[in-house]
């Protein structure tokens, strides 16, 4: 199948500067841009006049569990809103795993993403029929995925700073454990891995622990281990918030990116997510070991956990890429992460000449995400890369009159704007909808399901109510604690 964008105003890699000419797409990829040798026929003309042409963007870090979840959260801190994600995100069939999925896969590729890291979830334990779910819907989206297999093996309550006898003795052990080994975790993302690898390249299956200080040091060297064997990539939640960062220096005596690194962990197939309250000493670790970090501003605002240290990951090289994480703390959209990785970073320096302008965070979302995805030929517009393209419709007072595009992009665009989506040279979305599933279906099914889940969680619920007030004091209490790193608005 062979498809040519015509007369497209399209974004050259170095995401400052645009140019205006033909794009041909041939077998997945991109096989002219710019001059279309003269008597080229393709099997569909697409005139792309009055429209943008970008890559898609790369979500670097999601969790398509949330689904359900939409609309849950308004005024918790992460430690408060872990009891409520647990509850509202564990026991699910195949199919509600398939429809979760799919419902905030759609989203996101309405809003022009066509590539994820699926940090995915199933609770109390990992299948091969769940992760199959998962991998199904992306292929029947026909979205590009990297489903990271997030997991834990410690309890949730017991990775937070409780003082001896804060939390009474009945909710102990109650929630956030999953019922498996690490060797029977280790073997489903083997064998998903292989299966996923003998489907094709759109969905991959790469490995994904829930947060190191979650997961004994067993699990750790475990993950490493396979790692390895496949150089298969691994995403982890790191020091999203303050409470992570004091819990690491009391359980392990450093911190949190240290002990990963005197297990040997650090890698630059390793992306660490959020990162807000690294130490300089972990920073230079992760520069040193070429380690991604993965910068959710959206996510890391609306749950209060501070302001990420972008400025200074950028000063020392370190690879940034951009993520939303679930929708039910912020949303998926990705032009919002980048407009706010853009100007919230700016409330930390004076220093204008240090601001990111709108092709720096360009660059991280696509350059940066490409690295995380491990897919080189993913986010940019060039001959031979993926054919993972979106074209906005710019006929209308958003975009007009015409300033710079790049800061119209970053600074003006919603998604709202996104009218056909290619992901590997086929048009998965026409018009603003996709030409794959019937959404009002879909929506129909969601609805219903996340319905009766609630129904079925309201006891684990109830019992996430009664936990949050002992940790809310916990909360309070930390938080004034004095520490070496600020990383919050009232400390500056």
């Amino acid at each position: 199948m062979t498809t040519l964008l015509h007369n497209a105003l399209y974004l050259l890699p170095d995401c400052g500067a645009w140019e205006r000419g033909d794009i041909l797409l041939s077998d997945g990829r991109i096989a002219a841009a710019g001059a279309v040798p003269e008597g080229t026929e393709a099997d569909e003309t697409v005139d792309a006049s009055g429209k943008l042409v970008i890559p898609g963007f790369i979500n670097a870090h999601a969790h398509s569990y949330t689904g359900y979840l939409k609309g849950s959260v308004d005024c918790e801190p992460l430690d408060i809103y872990m009891l409520h994600a647990i509850a509202g995100g564990s026991f699910r069939s195949p199919r509600e795993i398939y429809v979760s999925t799919m419902i905030e896969a759609l989203e996101m590729l309405k809003g022009g993403t066509t590539a994820v890291v699926d940090h995915f979830s199933e609770r109390p334990g990992l299948t091969p029929e769940g992760l199959r779910a998962a991998a199904e819907a992306f292929e029947h989206l026909g979205m590009r995925a990297n489903i990271a297999t997030m997991f834990a093996d410690r309890d949730f309550l017991d990775t937070i700073p409780l003082l001896p006898g804060e939390l009474p003795a009945e909710f102990r052990g109650a929630r956030g454990g999953m019922a498996q080994s690490p060797e029977e975790y280790a073997s489903v993302v083997e064998q998903a891995y292989l299966e996923a690898r003998g489907r094709g390249d759109l969905v991959r299956i790469t490995l994904g622990t829930d947060g190191p200080q979650r997961c004994t040091d067993k699990l750790l060297e475990l993950t490493g281990e396979l790692e390895r064997k496949y150089r298969m990539g691994w995403q982890t939640h790191a020091l999203e918030a303050k409470t992570q960062a004091i819990f690491a220096r009391n359980q392990y005596g450093v911190g949190l990116v240290e002990h990963m690194h005197e297990l040997g962990l650090l890698n630059d197939r390793l992306s660490l997510v959020h990162a807000v309250w690294l130490s300089e000493r972990e920073m230079a670790l992760c520069a040193g070991h070429g380690v991604n970090i993965v910068h959710c501003p959206g996510s890391n605002l609306h749950l209060g956990s501070g302001i990420a240290p972008l400025t200074r990951f950028c000063e020392l090289g370190i690879n940034v890429a951009l993520g939303s994480d679930g929708g039910n703390c912020g949303g998926v959209a990705m032009p919002e992460q980048l407009r706010l990785a853009a100007r919230l970073h700016r409330l930390t320096t004076p220093d204008y000449g240090k601001w990111l302008t709108a092709a720096d965070v360009l660059r991280m979302d696509y350059a940066g995400g490409a690295r995380v995805l491990m897919r080189a030929t993913t986010g940019r517009i060039s001959v031979g890369a993926d054919a993972d393209l979106v074209l906005l419709d710019i006929s209308n007072v958003l975009w007009q009159p015409e300033g710079s595009l790049s800061c119209q992009l970053v600074y003006g665009e919603s998604g709202a704007n996104v009218n056909t989506v290619f992901v590997a040279g086929r048009k998965v979305l026409a018009g603003g909808r996709s030409t794959l599933v019937n959404e009002e279906e879909l929506c129909a099914e969601a609805a219903e399901i996340a319905a009766r889940l609630r129904r079925d969680a309201a006891p684990r619920f109830e019992a996430a109510a009664r936990q949050a007030p002992y940790l809310r004091r916990m909360y309070l209490r930390e938080m004034e604690r004095t520490w070496p790193e600020k990383r919050l608005g009232y400390q500056m």
